[in-house]
């Protein structure tokens, strides 16, 4: 009996030492750890310390840590959200954010300026996205009053601005003579942005010009930043203003990022220019003077008498004034008046040879009738004193001429040689009205001679065939 109550008593003992052991192990392994991050992160106060704190940027979404920078497109809004997370106890008083990557002026805005302990908020910026690479470090601050520390963290954030700018000019040169309207116009299309352009095309539709129409050169062009190209067309325009209107097209081929995220695909870049040319009217070629003036009718105007004071060509003469337009019905005016310009040099030449019958001393302008031109005749003997002419009449004064000299005396139905060029210088200058005049006569004339010839003709049938009765 003795010896088992000793072996009970053992295990006991030996249970009891074994469950000791169990916890010592157990307790070792929960207080390790707390051991291991004390000695990495020393902290005071309900883990408050330098590493408590801590920030990420996102630029429209994107969170790149720098090392990519967000693609925004010049001009566009860029919104920044900066993440603040406090992994410690005590609460962070005054936080603020600095970015130096901001344009000048725009701040950071939080909700609130203390960030309690174990919690997270969130500050944004917003402005206009600028030309080029724009990325910092940016820096988050707080503080912890009671205990005097200090927390910060920092973070690279920033966005690449794209600018894509294509600008167009353009200048136009006439060609020599101007009155031709061919016209050359030259076109200067440039990258003024910070990215190529690719499948950059000019045309002008003011003109018509499109596709081959405006020569840029084998294929579409590409030119880098800061780099321009010239293209050049040539056209041909009637008289009068015209107007060009040039239009060139291209594309960066990048994408980038709207405010809330979206990708954006690359836009098409326009440039226009204009430009004005006026193709100037050629000029009618100046009347020569001694030429012939056209009249109203197509016929040559009057032309001065050889040798005549006052005629063209000659000595102090004057160019001919063109013969205003004819109307319907001219009056003729009384003797010794013009009724039509141009014309009293016909009467005068007219009253000197008139038919016969009219007396002499017929004044001028008391009516155009002249007779058909009469051939040159052969030149005579000179005629003696106080011999009558062929007509029977006796030699007397003409009408006036357009010179102001008298006409010549009847010599027996020859014509001078003076009044024959009078007559031909009448003949061309006559106007519409004097021919009419001219023409009408000559066929009163010729109806006297058919109805003479209807006359006649028949009373010579019948005498010949009474005559044969006879016989």
């Amino acid at each position: 009996m003795t010896h088992a109550g000793r072996s009970s008593d053992y295990s006991r003992i030996r249970g009891r030492r074994a469950v000791r052991a169990g916890a010592g192990i157990l307790a070792g392994v929960l207080v390790l750890p707390c051991l291991v991050l004390a000695a990495g992160a020393p902290a005071a106060a309900g883990g408050a310390g330098d590493r408590a704190l801590r920030l990420t940027v996102t630029v429209n979404g994107r969170g790149d840590g720098g090392e990519r920078p967000t693609p925004v497109r010049a001009g566009s809004e860029v919104v920044k959200r900066y993440r603040l997370v406090n992994r410690g106890g005590a609460d962070l008083h005054g936080v603020r954010v600095h970015d130096p990557g901001n344009p000048e002026g725009v701040t950071v805005r939080c909700p609130r300026r203390t960030l309690v302990g174990l919690t997270s908020m969130e500050c944004a910026a917003r402005f206009r996205a600028l030309p080029g690479t724009r990325t910092a470090t940016v820096r988050a601050e707080g503080r912890i009053p009671s205990l005097g520390l200090a927390a910060t963290a920092t973070a690279r954030g920033g966005y690449a601005g794209v600018l894509g700018s294509l600008v167009l000019g353009e200048r136009v040169r006439l060609a020599a003579p101007a009155t031709k309207g061919a016209a050359t116009v030259t076109y200067t299309v440039a990258n003024r942005g910070n990215r190529p352009l690719y499948d950059v095309r000019v045309t002008d539709p003011g003109l018509g010009l499109a596709g081959r129409g405006v020569d840029c050169g084998a294929g579409p062009l590409r030119l880098a930043p800061g780099a321009s190209a010239r293209c050049t067309a040539t056209v041909r325009r009637p008289p009068g203003v015209h107007r060009s209107t040039g239009l060139a097209t291209g594309t960066d081929r990048v994408a980038t990022y709207a405010p809330d995220g979206r990708r954006l695909a690359a836009p098409l870049l326009t440039a226009r220019s204009g430009a004005s040319f006026t193709v100037p009217r050629p000029e009618p070629e100046p009347v020569r003077e001694g030429a012939a003036v056209a009249g109203p009718s197509g016929a040559p105007g009057a032309r001065g008498v050889s040798g005549a004071p006052g005629a063209p060509g000659a000595p102090g003469g004057a160019a001919v004034a063109p013969v205003p337009p004819l109307t319907d019905v001219l009056p003729i005016g009384p003797p010794g008046t013009d009724a039509l310009p141009g014309l009293d040099e016909a009467a005068g030449l007219g009253a000197a040879v008139a038919g016969e019958g009219e007396g002499a001393g017929a004044g001028a302008g008391a009516g155009l009738v002249e007779p058909p031109p009469a051939a040159p005749a052969a030149p005579a003997a000179p005629e003696e004193p106080g011999a009558t002419g062929d007509t029977g009449g006796t030699g007397g004064t003409g009408g006036t001429s357009e010179t102001g000299g008298t006409g010549e005396a009847s010599t027996g139905g020859r014509t001078p040689p003076d009044t024959a060029a009078r007559r031909t210088a009448t003949l061309d200058g006559e106007g519409f009205l004097g021919r009419l005049r001219r023409r009408g006569r000559e066929a009163d004339e010729m109806g006297v001679v058919v109805m003479l010839l209807l006359i006649l003709v028949p009373a010579a049938l019948a005498a010949a065939l009474l005559g044969n009765r006879r016989t």
